[in-house]
């Protein structure tokens, strides 16, 4: 296992997000840990925009739901998603996707990193 910089809280928080999402099985389930509403945010906000880049739901989708979830989670969170929502729909293109993808990926670097190792194990395992 690698090493995480994420507490057991925001790992049990990822781990439901994937189960949730269908990405992963449900008897992998850490439930130790009682993830904090914060957690569970993020978690979905970063599940998502893994889905995003396996390409199984567009940009503007990504921004709706991040949006939706981050706005009682996060203030700084939701200001920069409504950011890049309003400049996405300003000017719609595969620039502008890319440029707020590495934003994003950047800020969730960590989760989307633990879902790899998760999933990675995840496929190894059947």
């Amino acid at each position: 296992m690698t090493t995480t910089f994420l507490s057991n809280p925001q790992q049990t928080a990822l781990q439901q997000a994937l189960i949730d999402s269908k990405l992963l099985n449900s008897d992998t389930l850490n439930s130790d840990y009682s993830p904090l509403p914060e957690h569970n945010a993020y978690s979905l906000i970063a599940v998502t925009l893994y889905r995003f880049n396996l390409q199984k739901i567009k940009w503007s989708s990504f921004l709706k739901t991040a949006i939706s979830t981050a706005t009682n989670a996060s203030q700084w969170l939701s200001n920069e998603l409504v950011r890049c929502q309003q400049n996405y729909k300003a000017h719609p293109s595969d620039s502008e996707i890319i440029e707020q993808n590495a934003f994003f990926n950047g800020v969730f670097s960590e989760e989307l990193a633990y879902i790899d190792t998760l999933l990675g194990t995840e496929v190894q395992a059947k």
